[in-house]
Formats: structure tokens, sequence, C-alpha cells
């Protein structure tokens, strides 16, 4: 009897906290959860491909680190965007996640919305956005397949393939993230994971203080992650480990740990006085010394082929063309500045072999791929007003979304393309 009484009272107080906590939480609207909150409020569980739109939402996001901000609404459908499909209208869709979905611009200014209206020889089209942040392809397919089933007249479909979907940069890798095609083949293979999916994020969705609890969680497994991978690297660097490079001796690393040398002045002083906006731009841009750019794109034999999910999720949009008439376009879009910078000076990076297996894939399956990757030639350029605009102002800090220019950019280069062969429709 006592041990029931302190269980109650413990309970009891627990309650409390956890009220207490929720109460605060809501009150403070802290930047850091608040952003997390209203993207949550946008999404509802599918029980097919886990994460859809809410319909009829509109929800003005602000980046928790300040980076970007925009209104994200969403039609009847749950497609972003305010605008309704018009009946017997041809139908333009573009497909894929977070790049598609716009995050980081306001409704109008997402490159889809900027398409909307296109005239195609002769004919106007209304564009519609089926892009949900975070999907892999088989999100994608899913997504395609159920909405396709709800529309009339959809003549073309740009599925936009992500860099993410079935691979990942070594620096994401190291924090323990897969990409999108893994973390779905992994459900799959789970049989209570989408029971195990909905209770979390329905309680998540509901509950201030349980998604701050999921989210500590998943930074402390990040965290963990990249203290693993810093300490092993710190090994390397030291010589303690047998993969070290013959350059990396204990005396190198002692040197480049603890010994700094004085930065050089820049002597260039007659190149700084002279306005930035009456320079002539750098085309192309120099590489910045971070980046490793390659002479050539390796063969087809040194490449990976698809994993399994990744074709399965392919193959099911190719019949489905066929099914419902409509063509499937898959778009290349250059997002990882690493691969413009390096293509722009005529060299290669790795980042871009993604774009191979997934280009390779297609066009054996007689589907040409539209590549955007010369069009970033055009990025580098003088506005009228004398402001310079560069790669990086296409994109937004340490995020990967595109900025405003960056979308208008892509709208622009899209509608070049699909009016010529073998794009035209």
């Amino acid at each position: 009897m006592n041990f029931a009484k302190k269980a109650g009272w413990a309970l009891f107080l627990v309650g409390i906290a956890f009220l207490g906590t929720e109460i605060g939480l809501r009150f403070l609207k802290a930047p850091s959860l608040q952003y997390y909150r209203d993207l949550k409020i946008l999404h509802k569980y599918h029980p097919e491909y886990y994460v859809d739109l809410e319909p009829n939402q509109s929800v003005f996001v602000r980046h928790f680190a300040g980076k970007w901000e925009g209104r994200i609404s969403t039609n009847s459908l749950g497609l972003r965007g305010t605008k309704e499909p018009i009946p017997r209208k041809p139908k333009l869709l573009c497909l894929g996640d977070s790049l598609v979905m716009g995050f980081g611009v306001t409704n109008e200014d997402t490159f889809c919305s900027l398409l909307d209206g296109i005239r195609l020889k002769g004919i106007e089209y209304q564009t519609l956005n089926l892009g949900v942040d975070a999907y892999g392809s088989s999100g994608s397919y899913l997504r395609l397949k159920e909405i396709v089933s709800r529309l009339d007249s959809v003549s073309e479909v740009l599925f936009f393939i992500s860099p993410n979907d079935f691979d990942m940069p070594e620096a994401l890798a190291a924090k323990g993230i897969l990409p999108d095609d893994q973390t779905d083949a992994i459900r799959e293979a789970d049989q209570n994971y989408r029971r195990n999916f909905r209770i979390q994020f329905e309680l998540t969705k509901h509950s201030y203080t349980l998604q701050a609890l999921k989210l500590a969680w998943e930074q402390l497994n990040v965290t963990a992650a990249v203290t693993k991978a810093s300490i092993a690297k710190e090994i390397r660097s030291a010589g303690f480990s047998s993969s070290s490079s013959e350059d990396e001796t204990m005396g190198s690393y002692l040197k480049n740990s603890f010994y700094r040398p004085p930065p050089r002045q820049n002597c260039s002083s007659e190149y700084a006085k002279v306005p930035a906006a009456m320079l002539s731009p750098v085309c192309p841009e120099p590489v910045p010394a971070d980046i490793r750019c390659e002479d050539h794109p390796p063969s087809g034999s040194e490449l990976q082929p698809l994993p399994e999910l990744t074709r399965r999720s392919y193959d099911g949009m190719i019949r489905l063309a066929k099914e419902k008439g409509f063509r499937l376009v898959p778009v290349i879009v250059p997002i990882q500045v690493e691969e413009i910078f390096c293509h722009t000076n005529g060299k290669y990076h790795k980042l871009e072999n993604y774009a191979l297996r997934a280009s390779a894939y297609f066009e054996g399956k007689g589907v040409p791929v539209l590549r955007l990757k010369n069009d970033t030639k055009r990025m580098c350029r003088i506005e009228p007003g004398g402001h310079r605009i560069g790669i990086l102002d296409y994109y937004i800090p340490e995020d990967g979304h595109f900025t405003k220019i960056g979308n208008k950019w892509l709208a622009d280069s899209l509608a070049k393309h699909l009016e010529e062969p073998p794009f035209a429709l």
C-alpha cells in the first residue's frame, strides 16, 4: 500500500512537471522549437508514405537560425500554394522533396509557382506543386500515384532527383544521417515501424514537450556521431592510426595543432579601393580552397548500381506515365555548390555521382533526363544596378535550398529547355 501511494505521488508530480513544461514551451515560443512546430502543423500522417501536407493550411515559417522565412500555404489537395486545380486545363506537375516544395521562399516565389501559366507551343499550362520535404524516391512515386488519380489533364511531370535520395555527402554520413531511400528500405523491413511512426508523429504533433524531447534525442545522436568521427580524425592526424598518410606524423600534428603563423598582409590595396559595383564579374568564379575538384567524372563501371528500392520506384513512375498518358521528365538540378564551382571551371566533383547513376538508369529505360548543369554558367553576372551576383547568392547558406533568385534562375532554365528538343511538348 505504501509503495502504491508513493508511485501515485510520483506519477502526479511527473504529470505536473509535464504540464508545466508544456505550458511554458507554448508560452515562450522559442524560435529553435517554434520552427519545427510550424512545420509540424503543415504536415499530417499518411498511411502509405508516412508524411503528407495538411490541406487548407497557411503558416508563416521562420527558420530557427534566421536563414529564411516565408508563408507556406496548401490547397484543398494538400499541395503547396493557394491555387486549386482548374478542370480540363493542361497541367504540369513538379515532384520532389523540400527543394521542390520550396523551403526558403514564400508561396509565389517557388520555381513551380513561377512556371504557372507557362505557354508551350501555344498551350497554357497550370503548374501544381507536389513537393514534400524529406521525400525519397519511394515517397515521390507513391504521392505521384495518388495525386494523379485525383487530377485530370496531367500532361507533364517534372521529377527532381535529390542528391539525398540514395547517396549522402561524407559530412552528413559522418553524423549518422542516412539517404532517404535507405531509410525507406529499413522501414519496409520493420513490420512495427508504421505503427510506431504514427504514434510518435501524432504525439509530437500535439505536444510541444514531446517534440522537444524527440528533437533533443535526435540531436544527441548526431552529436555523438560527430564526436566519434572527430576523435577518429584526431587519432589519424596524430599518426597513431595505421590509416594515417606518410605526411601525417606526430611532429606535423603538434605543429598544426599548436602553431599558427601570423596572417599575411593583403597587398592588393589598389584592387580593394575599387567599388564592388564597378568591378566586372570574375567568371568562372574561382574554386574555394576547401573544395577539391577532379579532372574527369568516373566511368560507369566505377559507380555503384542504384539501390533496389530506388530502381523499383523509378520503374513505378515510368509505368504510371504510360498508364495515365503523361510524360515523365527526370530533372537534375545542381543543388550542391561544390559541383557548380567545379563544373564552371571545367572540372568535376564527386558529389555529382548521384546524377550520373540516376541519369544512366532512366536513359537506359528510354527516358531522357533534363540536366541543368550547363545553365549554372549564367549565375555569375552583374545586375543592371551594378550589384554583383555570384553562385552563393542562389543558395541559402548552410541550408541547401534556393533563395528567391535561385528559384527564379531554375524557373527560367526549365522554361527554356521545355521549349527545346527533346523536351518540347
